[in-house]
Order: structure tokens, then C-alpha cells, then sequence
């Protein structure tokens, strides 16, 4: 699939301070980022019905989409409406990624804990490279460089540890780099 984002984030406006620190830590690792409230972002927004590009972007235009769910997020309308858009079309192979950055998850009815990847943080650089090493590691299983010397070393760090409580069966973690 040819996507024209490697990841689309998703969030609700009261957490825009930390999605926008993961934002530019995406872009300073070389990844190809939809964040809505970007200067790309706004021309492509710019005179056009937000929620058919939404739809274009979280369903159709993103290898991956980042939730970053919070009690802000549950509560809001559109939010929401990009994370069943993304589970629509993605379903359950991975490539829709839930941040629980309070502690507050989706509703079950939206996922399946035991089959979707997850977990908590709300720490930019620590979400931004986890988002990073995935998408990399995607791209080398499809044959695909993203800033191919830091392969091996995200593989190396994405296996380190499980995080508690976290059941999906396929999960890729990030070190604590704060030791």
C-alpha cells in the first residue's frame, strides 16, 4: 500500500501542547507526519470539507494512525470519529496505535485490549521514538529505508520489556531513556 503519511496523529485540542512535541520530534527522525494543525496540514485542510479528509486521512492515507487518548478525547465528537474512522479501515492489523496519556482507554467496544497495541505515556520523546521504531520496523519488513542505521538499535530497544497490564499480542516497546 502506498500511503502518503507514514502515521496520521489524532487528538483532542486540550492535549495539542504534547501531540505537537511528538510532531516535531517525528519530523526531526524523518518521518512523513499528518498533524492537523501543521502548515502541510493547513493547505491541504484549507476550503474542503474537514471530515471527508479526515476520513481520507486516518481511513485511507496513513500507514499508521497514533491516538493519544485522554478523558478530553473520549468526550469529544471528532476524536472519536477519527479513531472509528482509522479501526474502520485498518481493523485490528496493527496500525492503528492508542497513547493512553492519562490513563483513560477507548471504549471496549472500539478494541480489543488482547489484539490491539497500546500503551501509556506522556512523555513526547518517549511516544515519538516508540512511533518511530514502528514505523520503521515496517518499513524494513516491506523492504523500505527509513533512516536505515537506527534499525537494528530501535529493534534492539522495542524488545527490552512488556509493559504491565498491556495483553496484545503483538507489541513493540520503548526504553525508559531517562535512567
Amino acid at each position: 500500500m502506498n500511503n502518503q503519511y507514514q502515521i496520521a496523529l489524532s487528538f483532542a485540542t486540550e492535549d495539542q501542547k504534547l501531540v505537537d512535541a511528538v510532531y516535531h520530534y517525528l519530523r526531526v527522525e524523518g518521518i512523513n507526519v499528518f498533524f492537523a494543525p501543521s502548515r502541510e496540514a493547513q493547505v491541504i485542510l484549507g476550503g474542503r470539507n474537514q471530515r471527508e479528509v479526515f476520513y481520507d486521512i486516518f481511513g485511507l492515507n496513513a500507514e499508521y494512525v497514533a491516538l493519544f487518548v485522554s478523558k478530553n478525547y473520549i468526550a469529544r465528537e471528532v476524536p472519536m470519529e477519527e479513531a472509528r474512522i482509522a479501526f474502520a479501515k485498518h481493523g485490528d492489523d496493527g496500525s492503528v496505535i492508542p497513547i493512553y496519556i492519562d490513563g483513560t482507554p477507548l471504549p471496549e467496544s472500539m478494541l480489543d485490549p488482547k489484539s490491539t497495541n497500546y500503551f501509556r505515556s506522556d512523555n513526547p520523546a518517549e511516544i515519538a521514538t516508540h512511533l518511530a521504531a514502528r514505523v520503521r520496523m515496517s518499513y524494513k519488513a516491506n523492504k523500505r529505508a527509513v533512516n536505515p542505521p537506527d534499525l537494528e538499535r530501535d529493534k534492539q530497544k522495542t524488545n527490552e520489556f512488556i509493559a504491565e497490564g498491556n495483553t496484545a499480542q503483538c507489541q513493540v516497546f520503548i526504553q525508559n531513556y531517562n535512567k
